[in-house]
């Protein structure tokens, strides 16, 4: 397997989990504004995770 392939299938992994952790807290029996910021605080950290990784593999091939 190449890296490049190694990377889609991170990048597909984590859209996965963030899609599935979405779908988590939208069904969890929880208020409204509560689901909201919980939702707002996991794609701040998935922005974080993926501009991490995204740097990694930048600083790799540069």
């Amino acid at each position: 397997m190449n890296s490049k392939n190694a990377g889609g299938i991170m990048i597909s992994f984590a859209l996965g989990g963030l899609i599935g952790a979405g779908m988590a807290l939208l069904f969890a029996p929880r208020s409204g504004e509560k689901t909201r910021r919980k939702i707002l605080t996991a794609i701040d950290d998935a922005k974080e995770g993926i501009n991490d990784y995204a740097g990694r593999v930048k600083s790799r091939f540069v």
